[in-house]
């Protein structure tokens, strides 16, 4: 399993799970300060759609030990959230990656922002033999 882990749990790495997973790809997402059982933003359900991707019933989680346990490998949206993981979880250290470029956070962006979320992510994730 693809573990993709960003801040909240509600845009970038569900995004990134759920188009994985719209090619068949075994992937998961969770966040480093997530409110559990948010749902993905409505703008992010609208840009998984226009993808082939679905994240409607998507609800946000934090990251566990026992989730990183089970992750083959585990990308993170920036070089932050690497540092993060990091101190927190030094045993999963070997395990993670940062999607290059970085992937900015489209938290309370419009549509366009989320496009643009979707179209960078694709292309780290193409970049970094995801896809």
């Amino acid at each position: 399993m693809i573990l993709f882990v960003c801040t909240g749990n509600t845009c970038r790495s569900p995004l990134a799970a759920a188009l994985a997973r719209a090619r068949g790809i075994n992937a998961q997402s969770a966040g480093l300060a997530a409110f559990p059982g948010d749902p993905a933003t409505p703008q992010a359900i609208r840009a998984a759609q226009r993808h082939g991707a679905d994240l409607t019933d998507h609800q946000a989680r934090n990251v566990t030990e026992a989730l990183l346990s089970q992750a083959e490998q585990i990308y993170v949206m920036s070089a932050a959230h690497r540092d993060a993981l990091f101190a927190r979880y030094p045993q999963a250290a070997h395990r993670v990656l940062v999607l290059e470029p970085p992937i900015p956070d489209p938290y309370g962006g419009n549509d366009a922002v989320y496009e643009d979320c979707v179209l960078r992510l694709t292309d780290a994730m193409e970049r970094a033999g995801i896809l």
